[in-house]
């Protein structure tokens, strides 16, 4: 009866060490994952509060009857660096294709986003959203002129 004791007192033991290591590899990879998680929260936050932008003008051309040509001149006011091609540019709540003269734009630095052919008519109002890839957002309103 003592031995019978004996040996299952160090089964279960064994057990439990094994499932308590299963238990802890598994703890610790979901906290490192969780860390890493935390780590990219805080740089993504950091990143947001340092980065600023502003719309220094809208220039809207006429060139046909129907349709016009869109310059829109964008200014670095942060200490973060943008990636020009990232940005989203709306007019009246759809997304355009731009091209810019410049890939990086850096602080107190100036970009310039082009379009052509955008369909207005002169004298027509149009609501323009200028994003980064951040997520921050800045308005303005123009006139075809």
């Amino acid at each position: 009866m003592g031995f019978s004791t004996t040996a299952a007192f160090a089964v279960l033991f064994i057990a439990g060490l094994i499932a308590l290591g299963i238990m802890s590899a598994t703890v610790i990879s979901e906290v490192r994952e969780l860390n890493d998680l935390l780590k990219a929260k805080d740089k993504a936050e950091l990143s947001l509060k340092t980065s600023d932008f502003e719309i220094v003008n809208v220039t809207a051309q006429n060139v046909t009857s129907t349709t016009y040509n869109l310059t829109v001149i964008v200014r670095d006011t942060g200490s973060t660096t943008f990636n020009c091609t990232k940005f989203t540019i709306l007019v009246d709540g759809r997304p355009i294709e731009f091209t810019t003269n410049v890939t990086v734009l850096y602080p107190l630095q100036y970009a310039k986003f082009y379009n052509s052919s955008l369909s207005g008519t002169v004298g027509s109002s149009h609501r323009l959203a200028v994003i980064s890839d951040n997520g921050l957002i800045r308005y303005a309103s123009f006139v075809v002129g």
